[in-house]
């Protein structure tokens, strides 16, 4: 046989196939339809009982929220967004520069590494980190070296800034 008698011979295959898998009686399906009766659906279900206990649970909510106590130094805003903007008189070409929180028991040691990079060949560090409200000042680390750390305190714009002269 040649090749076109093959192809042929395929289409016919596919032609049937689709026909056959198509086939059926409209009738049969109508009846099968018809004699599947819908059932209603539970009661606890419905959309109605869904709206109804939804506000069963605001209104437990809201009352467990009216009888709550807040203290007087309680603010929603626990946390802000800290602008950093360090500059160097001198370029860096390789300068880790750490921040962490100052909020310890014992001066000039850090707690809580908040952020670290390394500035390549730059005289400038720049950066923005979320932090409690509560933390007024941060502690800035250079190399690792704890030694030579020193704390900034945080300005009323949230910001924290200095120049390093060396």
């Amino acid at each position: 046989m040649a090749l076109s008698q093959y192809k042929q011979i395929l289409v016919l295959l596919v032609i049937v196939t689709l026909v056959i898998s198509c086939g059926g009686s409209e009738e049969k399906e109508q009846k099968e339809l018809t004699e599947v009766a819908p059932t209603p659906a539970p009661v606890e279900n419905t959309m109605q009982a869904n709206i109804e206990k939804q506000n069963e649970i605001e209104q437990q909510a809201t009352n467990t929220l009216d009888n709550a106590t807040v203290s007087e130094n309680f603010s929603f805003e626990s946390q802000r967004s800290i602008n950093i903007d360090l500059h160097f008189e001198a370029t860096q070409f390789q300068e880790k520069i750490s921040i962490y929180s100052t909020v310890t028991d014992q001066p000039n040691t850090p707690e809580s590494l908040l952020e670290q990079g390394t500035i390549i060949q730059a005289n400038r560090y720049k950066s923005q980190l979320t932090a409690p409200t509560m933390i007024e000042s941060l502690m800035v680390v250079r190399n690792d070296n704890f030694s030579t750390a020193i704390t900034l305190t945080i300005n009323s714009d949230a910001l924290l800034t200095h120049t390093f002269l060396e």
